[in-house]
């Protein structure tokens, strides 16, 4: 019996909580007795995710790290004392925690040192975000998604190489044959009101979708018509839906992303950590449009993909509707050629149970 409370931390986006609720639900179905908590702020995605998950929600104070001077400079020390000082309270009676990054994890990481408390990281970029980079420093044990992680020097050279957890829904299909994904491909067709035998475009920006993406696609409607292709258009949750036509579908969001990765001929997205690995596992050929944000990670996270011929990327300002228009029939050809050929996922599809079973040997030697 390990009789164990484990903090988890990582909040803001999806991409930092959902590999964090997979951890969690394996630790709770392997080792139900262990005590598991999130941390997580007051605005971000964890407030739905979590309590829907069933795990309790500690709430500390947002203190990001102000990126250029201005007044939110002077007053973040106070901001990140008050951060500090609630994860103290938190971190009470805990035996380990589990970082997945975002401004959430910094506090926690400090205050675990302080109180003698291991930490176990996991960096889902390509690039370490500054949290995990701190952690590390504070003597994180870390854990990695992308084998070129290892040229940000130690800790990450010596990390233990993970992947993402992936939901199982996108590890079924990974593993499917070709004749399976063909049925799926033609169920999905159906349900989109389009014909399996055309050419299909997957297109989305995140959850919350891609102004500068749904631009193009909309300016592009002519040649996509005119051209024979059939596009699902994801233009995010809050966005108004465009006009339907017989070869355009605008939905908010994709509630089925997996099953419609594999209904795709190409997919036209952003190149977040865990986008880029449920492409990399399912195999089907995608444009990335990395967002030039933070340490310049989406960039990175592509570049895999794309050295493994699974992709081609377009920076955001080049991915205009003039060069969709030249390039779009020649990104299909290239796609219809990979989805004849066998898959064979470029991640771990195990990266739950790599990473539980370290939680489970870390916390069994600390008995």
């Amino acid at each position: 019996m390990l009789n164990k409370k484990i903090i988890l931390a990582g909040g803001g986006t999806a991409g930092h909580v959902e590999p964090a609720l997979a951890v969690a639900n394996w630790l709770k179905v392997s080792h139900p007795e262990v005590r598991i908590e999130f941390v997580g702020t007051l605005k971000g995605l964890e407030n739905e995710l979590v309590p829907a998950a069933g795990f309790p929600l500690r709430i500390i104070s947002k203190a990001p790290f102000p990126r250029r001077i201005s007044f939110g400079l002077l007053v973040w020390p106070f901001k990140f004392t008050k951060s500090l000082l609630d994860s103290f309270a938190i971190l009470k009676g805990a035996d380990l925690v589990i970082g997945f990054g975002g401004y959430v994890s910094s506090p926690i990481y400090v205050m675990a040192r302080f109180r003698g408390i291991q930490i176990l990281i996991h960096e889902a970029n390509a690039n370490p975000g500054w949290a995990n980079r701190l952690g590390a420093r504070l003597g994180g044990r870390a854990l990695i998604s992308f084998e070129k992680t290892r040229q940000y020097g130690e800790p990450w050279k010596s990390a233990s190489y993970v992947g993402i957890p992936l939901r199982a829904e996108i590890c079924k299909v990974a593993e499917t044959s070709k004749s399976e994904r063909d049925l799926i491909r033609v169920k999905k067709a159906k349900e989109w009101g389009f014909n399996p035998e055309k050419p299909i475009v997957l297109v989305f920006g995140g959850s919350l979708g891609s102004q500068h993406i749904n631009s193009v696609i909309e300016n592009s409607l002519s040649l996509i018509s005119k051209s024979g292709i059939q596009v699902v258009h994801g233009v995010g949750r809050n966005n108004a839906l465009p006009s339907r036509t017989e070869s355009y579908l605008p939905v908010p969001y994709f509630s089925d992303i997996p099953e419609a990765y594999a209904s795709a001929d190409l997919i036209i997205c952003r190149s977040g950590a865990v986008t880029c690995h449920e492409l990399g596992v399912i195999g089907t050929y995608a444009l990335l449009v990395p967002l030039s944000v933070g340490n310049g990670e989406q960039k990175l996270n592509g570049e895999e993909l794309v050295a493994a011929n699974a992709a081609t990327m377009i920076s955001n300002k080049n991915f205009t509707t003039q060069w969709l228009s030249e390039n779009l029939l020649g990104l299909l050809s290239t796609g219809k050629k990979r989805s004849a050929v066998k898959n064979q996922p470029l991640y771990p599809l195990d990266a739950t149970d790599r990473i539980g079973e370290i939680v489970v040997s870390i916390l069994e030697a600390s008995k």
